[in-house]
């Protein structure tokens, strides 16, 4: 499959917007509750193509552990982060294409099956850990509720001036 190589820029783009956000957002005293890593990911499951969206998805959590130690590989939070950012950049173009949806309705359907992986993911790293998983994987579900509120306030709106940005410069330079 060949990509236009404008969407390695953006691929790029949405990565290095993944690590710095995170940094950012904790500078700020935010911490992870407003998902900040999770904003550039959705924009790259949406503007670049899959497989290098899935790239993107899974190297952010990945790179960010390894230079910052955020997130944690133990507890295996990164591996977690992994699983989440391959749902955010993997689904997006198959929800849109295949099934026609609206960016609102594809990113509600996303935010909620990342919000269940998440819980199920928790489930099984608290019995490895022998935590309470109930308790454990409601919290990180409700942890995250503001920035999903932020997503799909701001997210909608802003993916389709995007998506036309992004054809006007490629016509630009076709």
């Amino acid at each position: 499959m060949k990509h236009p190589s404008f969407d390695y820029v953006l691929a790029g783009l949405f990565l290095a917007a993944a690590l710095a956000l995170p940094v950012f957002f904790h500078a700020l005293g935010l911490g992870s509750t407003f998902m900040p890593m999770f904003y550039p990911l959705a924009l790259a499951g949406f503007l670049v193509t899959p497989p290098l969206a899935m790239i993107t998805g899974v190297a952010a959590p990945l790179v960010s552990a390894l230079l910052t130690g955020m997130p944690p590989f133990y507890p295996p939070i990164a591996f977690i982060m992994m699983a989440e950012g391959l749902l955010f950049t993997g689904l997006p173009h198959g929800l849109q294409k295949l099934l026609r949806l609206p960016v609102w309705l594809t990113l509600l359907i996303i935010l909620l099956l990342d919000r269940l992986l998440l819980y199920f993911l928790m489930l099984g790293m608290s019995s490895l850990l022998h935590l309470p998983g109930w308790f454990l994987g409601w919290a990180s579900v409700l942890h995250g509720l503001p920035g999903l509120a932020v997503m799909m306030a701001i997210l909608p709106w802003f993916i389709p001036k995007l998506r036309e940005k992004k054809e006007r410069i490629k016509r630009r330079y076709a």
